[in-house]
């Protein structure tokens, strides 16, 4: 609740403002997970994932005032070229492939042209066609995923997809050969569904290593997504790139504070003084950012 009241201060004094415009320059990629058109707190979700659809109503209010969404695709062809992207660069993603990504966000985001990838776990247990043909929501969407006749019903709409690997299994605690599977059979599978050559990956629970990344890039994947929280400047690395996860309890100046970097800012502060103390102290330094995200749930540190 203090943080709440703190967001809402600087919400109120424009404070929120003045951050995201001196971070103007950076490229800020927003993690969603599920969208419900379900009334109060989703049972079980610990992980605070199922966002309602007035608040990402009123998100995305804001992203159009007051920023520039842009696709991935769009990201990802800029720094190829070296080619210059619009201040205050905004991008939506949506992990796991949850169905209400079809049923409750895509009218929202056809209806406004806004631009959005969807990285769907391809694996025949997530895609299997175990829900109703049509395009109204059911509350069993908020469990099911999609379908290929979704993911490419919704490609025809100009929505992009990515991969969440065949299975979501944790990538650094599998074997080497798994891995490859993982990452090849989903690929693979996507190339197939969708008639296009290049994806990009989202790594499973915001997870990787500098092995992995190098053999997502091998492969031949066009970036690869953690859940390290923060946004991406020019000289970002591609396969490392860097989001903000929304959470469900994220009230609008909660979400203002974390899409204009402010969040950031405070997380390294907290990290740079616990270290410091704990160099002080002789002991081992604590970092609150570790490389390996246990899972991607909202990076909220502070």
């Amino acid at each position: 609740m203090t943080k709440k009241l703190l967001f809402a201060f600087l919400f109120a004094t424009r404070v929120t403002r003045l951050v995201a415009w001196i971070n103007r320059k950076k490229v800020t990629i927003l993690c969603y997970h599920s969208v419900t058109k379900q009334a109060g707190p989703i049972p079980n979700d610990i992980h605070k994932l199922h966002l309602g659809v007035d608040s990402f109503r009123d998100q995305i209010d804001y992203l159009q005032a007051n920023y520039q969404i842009i696709s991935l695709s769009q990201f990802i062809d800029a720094r190829r070229a070296n080619l210059k992207l619009p201040a205050n660069a905004a991008i939506l993603t949506f992990d796991d492939g949850v169905r209400n990504f079809l049923t409750v966000v895509a009218p929202l985001l056809s209806e406004r042209k806004i631009p959005a990838t969807s990285f769907i776990v391809t694996g025949e247990n997530y895609t299997r066609d175990n829900s109703a043909a049509n395009g109204i929501w059911d509350p069993e969407d908020d469990e099911n995923h999609l379908t290929w006749t979704d993911v490419r019903h919704l490609a025809e709409l100009g929505l992009e997809f990515g991969s969440h690997t065949c299975s979501h299994l944790s990538l650094p605690d599998i074997p080497a050969a798994e891995i490859r599977n993982e990452l090849e059979g989903s690929l693979n599978a996507l190339k197939s569904n969708l008639d296009r050559n290049s994806f990009p990956l989202c790594y499973p629970h915001g997870r990787t290593t500098e092995s992995i990344s190098r053999l997502s890039q091998e492969i031949g994947y066009s970036c690869g997504l953690t859940s390290l929280l923060g946004q991406n400047d020019v000289d970002a690395d591609m396969f490392a790139l860097r989001r903000t996860v929304i959470a469900s309890d994220d009230d609008l100046p909660t979400f203002a504070a974390r899409v204009s970097g402010f969040t950031r800012w405070c997380n390294r502060l907290t990290e740079l003084i616990v270290n410091r103390v704990s160099a002080e102290h002789k002991t081992s330094a604590v970092s609150y950012e570790p490389l390996l995200p246990d899972k991607c749930a909202p990076n909220k540190t502070f």
